[in-house]
């Protein structure tokens, strides 16, 4: 294993990203910023709870009824770059317009099924959900889905497990040629036993591997990524007082 000093240590976030699905770009950037801000309003009050939005300012008989949708035409009218076309409280329906760029889109707020419809104006739709019980967020296109959460999908059969230990998803993407996802664990091995591990894992399974190693005041991260034409797998191992956090990014093609 190659030993490379580096000016900080390396951390989950600090991985190199992985390639990102056509449907996470569309629904990021296709939407627009508003819309994500709506999202993360709609995931909000289900996650975090209703009742910390009451005393915003909202509409008391659109809170009981639909707080989200409450939630969201309050956040339009604080934003001068987007217009209200059209609202319709007792379909959960609003419609805006972005001012800077012109376009036109639909959003749909289901309480019943924990679930926002957005529908931009050439009649694409993608699907917001929030499951509390399961603690997920899932957004579906006809181009991929898209889970973040402690209930991601689990990563695929060649991505291995590391020994004695459960690792949770936190986000998964999928178009039905590529899939990307990350995940971590927490192990009392050492960094170096679990960067070992992976790296005769990933050697086994034909993938080209590197790796990097830091000490910065006593703290060990050790990043190791693989990879050949169709698969990536990056894991950083870093020790603490907790023992060693472990995080992963793969992405494949189908």
């Amino acid at each position: 294993m190659s030993t490379t000093p580096t000016g900080g240590p390396q951390t989950p976030a600090a991985m190199p990203p992985a390639k990102k699905s056509n449907a996470l770009l569309w629904i990021l950037g296709g939407c627009g910023t508003f819309i994500v801000l709506i999202i993360l309003i709609f995931v909000g009050l289900f996650f975090y709870g209703m009742h910390k939005v009451k005393e915003a300012g909202l509409d008391p008989e659109l809170m009981k009824k639909n707080p989200p949708l409450a939630a969201a035409k309050m956040a339009v009218f604080a934003n001068p770059d987007v217009e209200m076309v059209s609202s319709d409280d007792d379909a959960g329906t609003m419609v805006v317009k972005d001012k800077k760029t012109g376009k036109i889109t639909t959003l749909k707020f289901d309480m019943a099924k924990k679930r926002m419809v957005v529908t931009d104006e050439k009649g694409k739709e993608s699907t917001i959900s929030a499951d509390t019980d399961k603690g997920t967020m899932e957004i579906k296109t006809d181009e991929g889905t898209v889970k973040v959460g402690a209930n991601a999908d689990r990563p695929p059969d060649w991505v291995p497990i590391y020994p004695g230990t459960s690792p949770k998803s936190s986000m998964s993407m999928s178009d039905g040629k590529e899939s990307s996802g990350t995940f971590g664990f927490t192990t009392s091995d050492s960094p170096d036993k679990v960067a070992g591990y992976y790296t005769d894992q990933m050697k086994s399974t034909g993938l080209k591997v590197s790796s990097t190693t830091n000490n910065t005041d006593g703290k060990i991260t050790i990043l190791v990524s693989g990879e050949d034409t169709n698969r990536t797998l990056v894991v950083t191992a870093s020790s603490d007082s907790g023992g060693t956090n472990v995080g992963m990014v793969f992405h494949a093609k189908k």
